[in-house]
C-alpha cells in the first residue's frame, strides 16, 4: 500500500478478519488485536467514539496505537472481534505519500485534481499554513522529496481540509511541526469537525496536543502471564 488513506480506500477489497459494518460513530466489541508473529497486543477491548468526541491515543512505543487505527480502517488482518465505523473518514499519517507530479494532483490525491476548483485548492493551502504553495499547483516536482517533513504533515493536513471528512484519524500528524503550526493546524481541523459535527482521534506523544483533546484513550502494559500485552482504558480529560 502506498498510504493509509489509500489503504483505507481500498478497505472493500482485502480480506478483513474483523467483522465490520458501516455506522456513524465507531465501536469496537470483542477486539483482539495481535502482532504477525502471534503476540497479543489487546484481548476483547471494548471501545465507542461518537460525534463530537476529541480523543487522544496515547501508549508506549510498540503498543499498537498505529495497529489499532489500521484495525479501525479494516486493514489489519490480525484481528477480530466486531466494529462499527464511519464511513466518512480520513486517516493523516506520520508520513504521508505523495505522488511525483504538479502540486494540485499532490494535495488531490488519492481524488483527480478536476473535482476541485483552483481556489478551493489555494484556499485549503492557506488554511494548512503554505501560502508560499499557492502559486505552485502546476509546478510538476517529486514533492515527497522537495518538501520538508513539515511541509509534508501540513499538505496532508491540507487534503483533510480541502475534502472535509467528519471523522480524522490523526497518527503522529503534527509531529514534525513547530508548536506555533501545530496550534493553527489543529485549530482549523477542530473548527472544521464542530462544522460538521465530526470527531478526531489522535495519536500524539507532544504534550502540546493533548490541549485539543477531551477524552483519553492509553495502552497501559499488563503483567506478564496477563490476556494481552496491553489494556486499553478511557477516561474523560
Amino acid at each position: 500500500m502506498t498510504s493509509f488513506e489509500a489503504s483505507f480506500n481500498t478497505l472493500d477489497h482485502t480480506d478483513k478478519a474483523l467483522i465490520a459494518i458501516d455506522s456513524d460513530f465507531i465501536e469496537a466489541s470483542d477486539l483482539d488485536l495481535a502482532l504477525p508473529s502471534g503476540a497479543v497486543l489487546l484481548s476483547q477491548a471494548h471501545v465507542r467514539a461518537e460525534a463530537g468526541d476529541h480523543i487522544l491515543l496515547q501508549g508506549p512505543s510498540g503498543s499498537g496505537k498505529s495497529t489499532l487505527f489500521r484495525a479501525f480502517a479494516g486493514i489489519w488482518p490480525f484481528a477480530s472481534g466486531h466494529l462499527q465505523r464511519p464511513v466518512d473518514a480520513m486517516f493523516i499519517p506520520q508520513r504521508p505519500y505523495f505522488p511525483n507530479g504538479p502540486l494540485r494532483e499532490a494535495l488531490a490525491y488519492p481524488h483527480e485534481a478536476r473535482q476541485y476548483t483552483d481556489a478551493q485548492l489555494r484556499h485549503a493551502l492557506l488554511d494548512a499554513a503554505l501560502p508560499g504553495l499557492t502559486g505552485k499547483l502546476d509546478t510538476a516536482d517529486a514533492w515527497g522529496q522537495t518538501l520538508s517533513g513539515g511541509e509534508q504533515q501540513r499538505l496532508a493536513i491540507d487534503r483533510v481540509l480541502l475534502k472535509k471528512p467528519k471523522w480524522i484519524f490523526a497518527d503522529e500528524a503534527t509531529s514534525a511541526v513547530d508548536e506555533a503550526t501545530e496550534n493553527i493546524l489543529y485549530k482549523r481541523l477542530l473548527a472544521h469537525l464542530d462544522s460538521v459535527q465530526g470527531a478526531i482521534i489522535s495519536i500524539a506523544h507532544k504534550p502540546t496536543v493533548a490541549a485539543f483533546h477531551d477524552h483519553h484513550w492509553e495502552l497501559l502494559a499488563q503483567p506478564d502471564g496477563a490476556s494481552a500485552r496491553y489494556k486499553l482504558v478511557t477516561k474523560r480529560s
